[in-house]
């Protein structure tokens, strides 16, 4: 199975990270008071592809012109089994066998995981946002799991842990209010223009306190601003952005390959 590098979250214990490296040579991060890394509004100046036309994030209306028809909504898979290690910039989570970036009406909600499916060469990537909001009271279990994942994470040491599906939290969010698809890119340098991004549009109950945890183990590391590992949302540039209200469906898919990606505004 080929698997492709994404971040779930932040958790430096021992190691000194250094800002990240990209394709194209230069070192990029999200400060912008530092002048070892490139800052977002810097990136086009050793990344091009990052002043493309088809950028990610994009801040999303909820007004957005609507599919009213049900459609079936195909997104399964036990994909539950993960190897967690710490990378430069953040911790890596591929799945075994088997950044918030996106802005709501203007307003950024408490972060987003993004759920990243690549093709078998990872020319193309299909990815799944779903957004978290600050609530109190108690955070939904599947994310609950994931950070304590990251307790056992060091910069020496991969850590596996056993998650529920995450089909189930997708379809259970996509199912409320349906989800938003458009044309995008990765969030991160180089920017390549190969995601068709689902981004769901109810978000998931994440405790005010779970929320302050994962911005801990974030600030820990040297690449993110504060804890802050978005980048700014992005024009739009004649892009359509789909709403679909969503059904659950039996039928199955195949995913080749499957990362999971946190951020933290």
């Amino acid at each position: 199975m080929k698997i492709f590098a994404a971040a779930i979250a932040a958790y430096a214990l021992t190691a000194t990270t250094v800002s990240a490296d990209g394709d194209e040579g230069a070192s990029w991060g999200y400060k912008t008071n530092d002048t070892s890394m490139a800052a977002p509004d810097q990136w086009t100046e050793h990344y091009s592809t990052c002043g493309g036309q088809r950028q990610s994030p994009i801040d999303i209306e909820s007004t957005t012109g609507c599919i009213s028809e049900k459609r079936s909504l195909a997104f399964s898979g036990s994909c539950a089994d993960f190897n967690v290690t710490q990378s430069d910039e953040s911790f890596m989570a591929s799945v075994n066998g088997g950044s918030c970036a996106h802005t709501l009406n203007g307003e950024h909600l408490g972060g987003d995981v993004h759920f990243v499916h690549s093709n078998a060469d990872s020319s193309a990537l299909l990815v799944t946002g779903v957004l978290f909001k600050a609530m109190e009271g108690e955070s939904d279990p599947w994310v609950v799991s994931v950070l304590d994942a990251l307790d056992n994470v060091s910069a020496n040491a991969t850590a596996s842990a056993s998650l529920a599906s995450y089909a189930d939290l997708v379809n259970k969010a996509a199912d409320a209010e349906g989800v938003f698809n458009y044309a995008g890119s990765l969030t991160t340098p180089a920017c390549s223009e190969i995601v068709d991004w689902w981004v769901v549009k109810k978000p998931v109950d994440v405790s005010t306190a779970d929320l302050e945890r994962l911005q801990s183990q974030l600030r820990e590391l040297h690449i993110t601003d504060d804890g802050k590992n978005a980048r700014p949302v992005q024009p739009l540039i004649g892009r359509v952005v789909t709403a679909l209200v969503c059904r659950n469906s039996n039928r199955r898919s195949f995913i080749l390959a499957s990362n999971t990606h946190i951020l933290q505004h």
